[in-house]
């Protein structure tokens, strides 16, 4: 290192230079996860699997709900 930097600015340097090589690293493995899983589609084609996803675990919500209230209510009576 520049022995005009104290060693304070030093150590932030060196994690400075540590945070890049781990960011390119991250890129790199972004990159050929992107690459090894093209059959996923498109971002929207995701979006709308995801979609799908969501109205079905909605319904399954409201008939978990609906069937709590029938037995409270029928415990109540």
């Amino acid at each position: 290192m520049h022995e005009k930097l104290t060693p304070l600015q030093q150590s932030v340097l060196e994690r400075y230079g540590e945070l890049a090589a781990e960011l390119r690293r991250l890129d790199g493995s972004i990159k050929a996860l992107n690459r090894r899983d093209e059959r996923a589609g498109t971002p929207q084609d995701v979006l709308d699997e995801v979609r799908e996803l969501e109205v079905k675990l909605a319904l399954i919500g409201t008939l978990l709900k609906g069937s709590v209230y029938s037995y409270v209510s029928g415990a109540r009576a």
